[in-house]
């Protein structure tokens, strides 16, 4: 069935993408999924550069315009048809159930609906392809978060794991009592809440203690128009095997063994305006083939080691930028960071941790270094500086989604 849709959508892109007309070959097609390796990846950069080429219908058919964020590079643009819309509400509609959340449920939705943002929108169709009840309080104001679940009682939150933190430290410097509150579930986006062997890192840790709620890890773009989410057993995400082709890819282009980590790569399936063929999300995660506890036989992927892009290597040190954030997030009374990475004049990465002097407020700066050298095998230089500056280098108020990782080489 996945051969048949993948020779769907070779014949539809060759016949309606003015891109993959040049790019691939008259009339292929495959006859073994193995044989999709034969074919040539899509980058950002084709998109980048070529984007209203990969545009498969008129634009008057385009029924919702969404942008990527532009954490890396500029924002690039994306269009959905009305079936594109479908797909989308099926999308998350099914991770919603794998989540256990049945009709009749309440969800607070605290990611944005506005700013051509694609997350917020998908949650949004899926909860009514399910019949589930949606508050829709978007981002920020932490009063009004707490006020809309003392109001209505959600039992679910979809949110940015660090928002769910500035939520609970808002909770308890104003007296409100966690032990009351009506939320039971968490589906955690845009952040990971787990370590490499899947089990919850400290952010994770700290948000499931504190509120005393199961969390869904997620990992999702915008490019698949797919969500992989966990089921209660919390071992990676399912992939959705209707909507999606993926390929786990070593750097020599093969796949890797079960339980290893290797470049995403995706197709899209079932998509109308904008597919794509063998798409390098640049991401690294973990890739799980046997069977999960709970009885589905879908692939699952773990968190979002990094992205290809920003490896670093700092003092003979290879790092991602999510391993030093999750050193920083050990310390629970650190809330506004940035990471900012620049080269030498020996082009070697340096490497320095912006923090407030909320920092100091349990630990000396010497045991603080320590630490960070425990974890990450190197030491960071540390700048003490005031909100305003971490502010400015991190986006607030300027960008649509907050990027505590500034790659200056």
């Amino acid at each position: 069935m996945v051969l048949a849709k993948i020779n769907h959508l070779l014949n539809y892109i060759q016949i309606n993408s003015t891109f993959y007309k040049k790019t691939l070959p008259f009339s292929c097609k495959i006859n073994a999924l193995i044989d999709i390796k034969k074919l040539p990846f899509t980058t950002k950069t084709d998109i980048a550069k070529y984007n209203d080429d990969f545009l498969c219908v008129p634009k008057n058919q385009v029924r919702d315009f969404i942008t990527t964020s532009g954490t890396i590079g500029d924002p690039i643009s994306f269009y959905l048809t009305q079936n594109d819309l479908k797909r989308l509400a099926i999308n998350e509609r099914n991770s919603f159930e794998l989540c256990n959340i049945k009709k009749g449920d309440k969800v607070l939705l605290t990611t944005t609906l506005d700013k051509c943002f694609m997350a917020g929108l998908a949650y949004y169709l899926g909860s009514q392809e399910l019949d589930v009840g949606i508050i829709r309080t978007g981002p920020g104001n932490l009063k009004f978060q707490w006020d809309m679940i003392e109001r209505f009682s959600p039992e679910i939150v979809v949110a940015v794991p660090s928002f769910l933190l500035k939520m609970i430290r808002f909770a308890k410097d104003n007296n409100i009592d966690l032990h009351q509150c009506s939320l039971l579930k968490a589906i955690c986006i845009g952040e990971p809440i787990r370590e490499s062997n899947l089990q919850l890192n400290s952010l994770g840790e700290t948000i499931s203690s504190e509120l005393n709620i199961k969390l869904y890890s997620t990992y999702a773009s915008t490019e698949m128009m797919t969500a992989f989410t966990e089921c209660d057993e919390g071992r990676g995400g399912h992939l959705q095997e209707d909507l999606l082709f993926v390929e786990v890819l070593d750097k020599n282009g093969f796949e890797v063994k079960d339980g290893e980590s290797g470049e995403v790569v995706i197709t899209t399936l079932g998509v109308e305006a904008m597919p794509l063929l063998r798409y390098r999300t640049g991401d690294i995660c973990a890739v799980y083939r046997a069977r999960c506890k709970c009885g589905r036989t879908s692939l699952r992927l773990g968190p979002v080691l990094g992205r290809k892009s920003q490896r670093l290597k700092v003092k003979g040190t290879t790092v991602f930028p999510s391993a030093i954030i999750e050193a920083i997030y050990a310390f629970k009374h650190v809330e506004n960071f940035a990471i900012e990475v620049s080269l030498d004049e020996f082009d070697s990465d340096t490497l320095s941790l912006f923090v407030t002097d909320e920092f100091l407020q349990t630990s000396s700066l010497k045991e603080i270094k320590g630490f960070l050298k425990s974890k990450l095998l190197f030491t960071p230089e540390i700048c003490i500086v005031e909100h305003r500056i971490i502010n400015e280098k991190i986006g607030i108020n300027k960008n649509r989604k907050i990027n505590r990782f500034i790659d200056n080489r």
